[in-house]
């Protein structure tokens, strides 16, 4: 397993860290613009709402990535789908990038999932963007085949097909080994937002 570079640590978000996310998740947004695959509002990417934080914050599904003394640069938002958990956003700003810790963030989230006996790490990322697909299928991730896509992801499919090319776009997964004994903590589902492009970084 990869170690963080000195001076970075990864801990649980917390709310003081809000407003710091949400300026890391439009850095982390603006290099999909040469691309040209993100219909953008006129006035630019939008954050990620403050009500997907704070749920993070609420069910230990936000992690943070801290660079000394105490400054956010990074972060991985996730909810739970019954046994399976969706990488709902994970970014890094731009100026940490290129060090591991998107990396770092999905190693973070993968074992903490396998802790809570979850069976699978599900994203929707773009197949062929250096920092999408190529960068999750080094990480373990495979693509799901439209065959086996399930509701919840047909309806956030829809969504993201409002400013999204979806036909560029798949569902990955990681499946996990079951460390945890019994049958895994349900959440409440967390509803998608408007635009969820998984907008990773590393």
């Amino acid at each position: 397993m990869a170690t963080l570079p000195q001076g970075y640590t990864i801990r649980a978000g917390e709310i003081r860290d809000i407003e710091a996310l949400q300026a890391i998740d439009v850095k982390a947004s603006h290099l999909f613009e040469p691309t040209g695959l993100i219909e953008f509002p006129e006035a630019g990417p939008e954050p990620i709402p403050e009500s997907e934080l704070l749920n993070g914050i609420s069910t230990g599904w936000l992690f943070v990535v801290i660079w000394e003394p105490e400054k956010p640069v990074g972060f991985a938002y996730c909810t739970q789908r019954r046994s399976h958990l969706y990488l709902d956003q994970i970014s890094v700003d731009p100026f940490h990038g290129r060090r591991g810790l998107g990396s770092k963030l999905i190693e973070t989230v993968v074992a903490r999932a396998e802790r809570e006996g979850l069976k699978s790490v599900i994203l929707s990322t773009f197949r062929d963007v250096p920092w999408n697909g190529p960068f999750y299928r080094s990480l373990g991730f495979a693509e799901i085949p439209r065959r086996r896509h399930v509701s919840w992801m047909q309806k956030l499919e829809a969504i993201q097909a409002e400013t999204m090319d979806v036909t560029l776009r798949c569902f990955m997964q990681r499946k996990l080994s079951n460390k945890r004994e019994g049958r895994p903590r349900l959440l409440p589902v967390f509803a998608p937002r408007k635009m969820n492009s998984n907008q990773s970084s590393r």
